[in-house]
């Protein structure tokens, strides 16, 4: 298969719902070998989540540590969930990326603004595909380690942002290669493995990847 890492990206194209895959030009970054599902892009920047760096807490513990009034009501399942490391932006701050199952025909509302993450942060949850959510607001978090919301769902710490123009200049640079959103990349593999399977849904051979990279041509 004919490839060029260094293709760019198609003008006026959102890149959300997609992942972007880290090149070799990453390594020794947060960003190392990372998949990052990018949930905002338009002309004033981009805002993804990296889903294959769980961190060594567990959700259940991560709620019962900062919230004291309902520690004992949450829910055992919550103590199977990993928290993630989602980028190095607002590392303070704890998101959720969620999925439920739509009715037939109710679709979703996508948010593209100046004021995106003020929005995020005034509203319960904002759709990035049909059926899939990102949250910010405490109820909605507490609502999955309680039990009372339903559906899959994945917590992390911090996020990852590009300003305008930013995210495109890398992708131009060789820094991450784009692959289309699928679904089953977010809850339905294992971590220390998705970016080999990001690359060869691509076509992209992981171990030749990589030397690309230690040849400075990735």
């Amino acid at each position: 298969m004919s490839f060029n890492p260094n293709r760019a990206l198609p003008t006026a194209r959102s890149l959300s719902p997609g992942f972007l895959i880290a090149s070799p030009k990453l390594d020794g970054s947060p960003f190392e070998r990372a998949v990052v599902v990018i949930v905002h892009h338009d002309e004033e920047g981009a805002m993804g989540f990296i889903i294959n760096k769980p961190l060594e807490i567990d959700f259940g513990s991560l709620i019962q540590s900062v919230n004291e009034d309902i520690a004992r009501k949450v829910v055992p399942n919550s103590f199977d969930v990993h928290v993630y490391f989602g980028g190095p932006v607002r590392i303070e701050q704890l998101w959720l990326i969620f999925q439920e199952h739509l009715a037939p025909g109710a679709g979703y509302t996508t948010r593209h603004s100046k004021q995106f993450l003020k929005s995020l942060e005034d509203n319960s949850t904002l759709a990035f595909a049909e059926g899939w959510f990102l949250a910010a607001s405490g109820d909605v978090i507490e609502g999955f380690a309680l039990g009372l919301q339903e559906g899959n769902y994945r917590p992390f710490i911090g996020y990852s942002g590009w300003g305008p123009g930013q995210l495109e200049a890398e992708i131009e640079d060789g820094s991450w290669l784009i692959l289309d959103f699928e679904e089953d990349l977010f809850f339905d593999s294992i971590p220390a493995y998705n970016w080999d399977q990001a690359l060869n849904r691509l076509g992209v051979d992981p171990t030749a990847f990589l030397m690309m990279g230690k040849s400075g041509i990735a």
